[in-house]
C-alpha cells in the first residue's frame, strides 16, 4: 500500500489529476483512514472545484492526525478555493502554531486577510513570511500591494524594488510596480514600469526606441496574456505621460491584433478627446460599448466627449455611467433610491458631495434651485468644505458628512449625487445659473485676511491637488511665473497649498508674498480670494472658488482641458468673472504666460489710469 500511495503522489506531482485522484481512491478502497490518502485527494479534488467534498476529506485526514500542520495548510488551501475566507485564514493559522517557521503558510495566512481587506494584519502577516523567507517574490509583491491599499506608496515601491533586486526579470513584479505607481497617481513610475516591461517581454534591446522595434518587427505573438498587457500598458503609459502620438500608434497596432479587447478603444477615444478629437473619440468610445456593453468607462468617458463639445443634456445623462464605472463611486454611494429629476416638491433629499473640491463648488449652485422647487434639501459636504457651507442658507441642512458612513436617517426619500443636479434639472448651455456670488464668504473682511501691497493685488496659485490623476499635467513649476513678475504696478501673494521648499525660497528672491500659511481652511481661503484684485489660477479648486465668488480670475488651461472648459472659448458660462488662457500646444506653459503678461500689463495700465 506505500507503494500504491508514493505512485499516487508522483502522479499528482507530475500534474497528472486524474490519474492521481483514481490511485488515491484506490489507496482509500483498502485503507480507508490513511490520512495522506485523504488529504491529497482533498487537495486534487479541490482544483476541480469540487470544494465539498474537498475540504471533507482534509478534514476528516486532520481527525487521525491532529498536529499534521500540512493538512492544515492543505485544509486553508482548499478553503480559500471554496471562498470560505475565514475558514482558510483559521486553518493557516492552525498551521503556523503547530509550525511556526513556515514561511509559506505565514505568505498563505496574508492571502486569506488579505482577500477578507484585514489589510493591517496581512501587512504583519507578509512582513513575518518574508522574514522567515527574504527570498519570497511573492510575497514582497503582495505586500507592495498592501501597502499601497494603505496608501503607503513609497514603502509599496522600495518592497517592490527589494524583490527585483534579486529577481530583476521577474515580469509580476514590474507590473505591479506600474499598477501601484499608476494607482497613486506616478505617471512617471509606470511609464518606467511600463517600459521595463515592454523590453523584456517583446526583446527589445537597450539602444533601441521601443517605438521603432515595433515598427521593425513583423508578428508579435498576442496569445501571450503578458504581452497584450504589456502592450496595453505601454500606450496608457505614454497617453498618461502626454506622448499621445505614441500612445496611439501602440494601442492600434495592439487592437490590428486584439480587436476584441473593448478596453483598447476606451482608451483610444481618451487619446483622440486629448487631441481635441472629440468626433474620432466619440467613434472609439461607441466601438468600444459595442464590443462589450459591459465596459462601462466606455459611455462614461463619451459623456466627457459630449460635455467638451457643449452637448450638455446628453452628457450629464451618460455621467451617471460613473456609478457602475467605477469602484470609488460604487463604494461612496449612499444607501438611499437615487433621485431621478422627478417632481422634487415635499421631498427630503440628500444631495452628496463626491469627487474634488472644485467640481463641489461648481455644482452647489444648483443645490439652491432645489430648494425653491419645494425640496427639503440636506448637503451632505466633507469638513473642508463645511467650514464655508455651515450657515448657508442655500441648503435647508449642511451636514459635515463622514465619507465612510453611506447610510442616511430614515426620513431621506432620496439621495443625489452633486455631480448629477445639472442632469435631473435640464441644465444646457443656454440656462447654466451664473448669479454669483452662490456661495457665502463667512470670513470676508476680517482683519487677519487683510492684504496690503500697491497696485493690483494679484494671487498665483500654479499646481492643484496633487492626487488629481493629471495635476501633472495641469501644473507648472513656480519658476513659469517669471515673466509676470517682472510687471511694475501690481503686487503678487500666493496661495499655493504646501509649496515646495524651493518655490518658497525662490517667492522670497522675486518679492512674492506668501499667504497661504494663513490660509487653514477654505473659508479662509475664501476670504483670501476676496481681498484680491485678480486671481491666476490652474485648474483647481481656488479657481472655481474665485469663480463662485464673483473674483475675477484667470485660470490656465492645458491644451486638452477638462470637460467643463469646453474648447476655442475664452470665457466660461459657469463663472461670469472667468477668463481662460489655454495652451497652444501640450506642455506649453510659457506661451500661455506670453498672453497672460500681455493681458495683465493691459489691466494694470488701466487700473494705474483710474
Amino acid at each position: 500500500m506505500t507503494n500504491l500511495l508514493q505512485s499516487a503522489m508522483q502522479l499528482h506531482q507530475a500534474g497528472m489529476m486524474a490519474d492521481a485522484e483514481n490511485a488515491y481512491r484506490l489507496v482509500l478502497s483498502a485503507e480507508p483512514n490513511q490520512p495522506d490518502a485523504l488529504a491529497l485527494l482533498g487537495t486534487v479534488l479541490s482544483t476541480k472545484k469540487e470544494h465539498d467534498e474537498a475540504i471533507a476529506l482534509i478534514e476528516r485526514a486532520i481527525t487521525f492526525d491532529p498536529l499534521a500542520a500540512l493538512f492544515y495548510f492543505h485544509l486553508g488551501n482548499a478553503c480559500e478555493k471554496a471562498a470560505r475566507l475565514a475558514q482558510s485564514e483559521a486553518a493557516f493559522m492552525k498551521a503556523i502554531q503547530l509550525a511556526p517557521d513556515w514561511a509559506e503558510a505565514y505568505y498563505n495566512l496574508g492571502n486569506a486577510q488579505r482577500a477578507q481587506k484585514k489589510t493591517a494584519e496581512a501587512k504583519e502577516t507578509y512582513l513575518k513570511a518574508l522574514k522567515l523567507n527574504p527570498l519570497h517574490v511573492l510575497g514582497h509583491n503582495n505586500l507592495a500591494h498592501v501597502y499601497s491599499a494603505l496608501m503607503d506608496y513609497k514603502n509599496a515601491r522600495s518592497t517592490l524594488e527589494t524583490a527585483m533586486a534579486f529577481a530583476p526579470e521577474n515580469v509580476q513584479l514590474i507590473f505591479s510596480l506600474h499598477d501601484i505607481a499608476h494607482e497613486h497617481n506616478d505617471f512617471l513610475g509606470a511609464f518606467d514600469a511600463a517600459h521595463r516591461v515592454a523590453r523584456l517581454k517583446l526583446g527589445v534591446p537597450k539602444h533601441i526606441d521601443i517605438i521603432d522595434y515595433l515598427k521593425s518587427i513583423p508578428n508579435i505573438d498576442t496569445r501571450d496574456e503578458q504581452i497584450r498587457n504589456c502592450l496595453f500598458a505601454l500606450g496608457a503609459s505614454y497617453f498618461l505621460t502626454v506622448d499621445l502620438e505614441k500612445s496611439s500608434y501602440v494601442l492600434r497596432l495592439l487592437f490590428s491584433l486584439e480587436p476584441d479587447l473593448a478596453e483598447v478603444p476606451t482608451i483610444l477615444g481618451s487619446v483622440a478627446l486629448s487631441r481635441n478629437k472629440p468626433d474620432l473619440a466619440d467613434a472609439y468610445y461607441s466601438q468600444a460599448f459595442m464590443l462589450n456593453p459591459a465596459e462601462t468607462c466606455a459611455p462614461w468617458n463619451r459623456s466627457m466627449d459630449l460635455l467638451v463639445r457643449g452637448d450638455l443634456h446628453e452628457g450629464f445623462r451618460r455621467y451617471r455611467w460613473r456609478w457602475s464605472a467605477m469602484e470609488k463611486f460604487k463604494a461612496m454611494r449612499l444607501k438611499a433610491d437615487m433621485w431621478d429629476g422627478s417632481d422634487p416638491r415635499g421631498k427630503t433629499i440628500v444631495v452628496q458631495e463626491e469627487q474634488g473640491f472644485g467640481d463641489a463648488l461648481q455644482m452647489l449652485r444648483f443645490v439652491p434651485i432645489m430648494k425653491e422647487m419645494g425640496a427639503n434639501v440636506w448637503a451632505y459636504v466633507r469638513p473642508e468644505l463645511y467650514s464655508i457651507l455651515e450657515n448657508w442658507d442655500g441648503a435647508t441642512k449642511v451636514v459635515k458628512w463622514k465619507v465612510d458612513d453611506k447610510t442616511v436617517p430614515p426620513e431621506v426619500d432620496y439621495a443625489c449625487g452633486l455631480m448629477d443636479l445639472p442632469g435631473n434639472l435640464g441644465i444646457g448651455l443656454e440656462n447654466i445659473p451664473a448669479n454669483v456670488p452662490y456661495i457665502p464668504n463667512p470670513k470676508k473682511g476680517q482683519p487677519q485676511f487683510k492684504l496690503t501691497g500697491e497696485g493690483l493685488k494679484v494671487g498665483l496659485v500654479w499646481s492643484g491637488n496633487p492626487m488629481h490623476k493629471r495635476n501633472f499635467a495641469r501644473s507648472f513649476p513656480f519658476q513659469t511665473w517669471a515673466p509676470l513678475l517682472e510687471l511694475k504696478g501690481a503686487t503678487f501673494y500666493s496661495l499655493q497649498y504646501k509649496p515646495k521648499q524651493e518655490d518658497v525660497d525662490a517667492m522670497q528672491s522675486c518679492g512674492v508674498i506668501n499667504v497661504a500659511n494663513n490660509i487653514k481652511d477654505l473659508a479662509d481661503a475664501a476670504a483670501t480670494i476676496a481681498e484680491l484684485d485678480l486671481l491666476l489660477s490652474v485648474d483647481s479648486a481656488p479657481a472655481h472658488l474665485a469663480g463662485a465668488l464673483g473674483v475675477p480670475v484667470w485660470t490656465l488651461l492645458t491644451i486638452d482641458p477638462d470637460w467643463r472648459w469646453l474648447l476655442g472659448r475664452d470665457d466660461s458660462p459657469w463663472y461670469p468673472s472667468m477668463r481662460l488662457f489655454r495652451q497652444p500646444k501640450h506642455g506649453d506653459w510659457p506661451g500661455v504666460m506670453i498672453n497672460v503678461k500681455t493681458a495683465l500689463a493691459d489691466l494694470i495700465a488701466k487700473n494705474g489710469a483710474k
